[in-house]
């Protein structure tokens, strides 16, 4: 029962996957299907551009599916919202799970073997780059932008502006972490739930917690499998 209905499940996806791939790739690309679509997901803006890393190969980016247990995944919607200036970048073996949300006027980059277990939330208007073999927990929030500008009345200059966010290698964040612009976090690094990163670099081979988050434990000679 359980394999007719995930075979259900997948059939679904069929329509909107091949209207993803056909739509941001070219042909010989999109013809081998490399990123599954799941038939919740939302196309709020359909714009850009999407670029392979990789060689594609059958269902290696999948978007929108799996289970959390923070809300209700036979209704949860992923939304893609990619606008004319974005570009989104995937590696092989990217997963970006049930509810999540995409919005991206700049360049979001997934390296290999990033998870995204679902319902988090990446709001990209400069540079968001996950290196690979990263680990994001449900509720988790990316944001390299203020939203709204901060204008100093001496000059009119704007003092905010937008900073990339660089997440490298082995990084975990644990549930309802906040990443804010020009956060870099190294090798090696675990972020503990509802951790705050407010815009500076962290060491790595580290624990990260606390709002303003800071280091709290030690990684040297251990490391989480993703």
């Amino acid at each position: 029962m359980k394999l007719v209905s995930k075979l259900y499940y997948y059939i679904r996806a069929i329509p909107k996957t091949l209207l993803f791939n056909f739509y941001y790739l070219p042909f010989s690309q999109a013809i081998k299907l490399p990123i599954i679509v799941c038939h919740k997901t939302k196309f709020e803006s359909l714009s850009g551009k999407v670029t392979l890393i990789n060689e594609p190969t059958f269902a290696r980016i999948r978007l929108g599916f799996g289970k959390v247990q923070t809300i209700d995944s036979t209704r949860a919607r992923f939304i893609w919202n990619l606008s004319k200036s974005g570009q989104v970048s995937f590696s092989k073996n990217v997963k970006i799970g049930v509810g999540s949300k995409l919005h991206v006027d700049g360049h979001l980059f997934f390296g290999s073997y990033c998870n995204f277990t679902g319902d988090v939330t990446i709001i990209c208007k400069d540079r968001i780059h996950f290196e690979g073999h990263n680990l994001i927990s449900w509720q988790s929030l990316f944001m390299d932008t203020d939203f709204h500008p901060i204008i100093d009345n001496s000059t009119s200059l704007q003092v905010n502006k937008d900073k990339p966010i660089y997440i490298a290698k082995q990084a975990w964040f644990g549930t309802r972490t906040t990443v804010l612009k020009g956060t870099r976090v190294n090798t090696n690094t675990i972020v503990a739930a509802g951790a705050v990163l407010t815009g500076k670099e962290y060491q790595g081979s580290s624990y990260l917690g606390g709002n303003p988050a800071k280091v709290i434990g030690d990684m040297n000679g251990k490391h989480f499998v993703d």
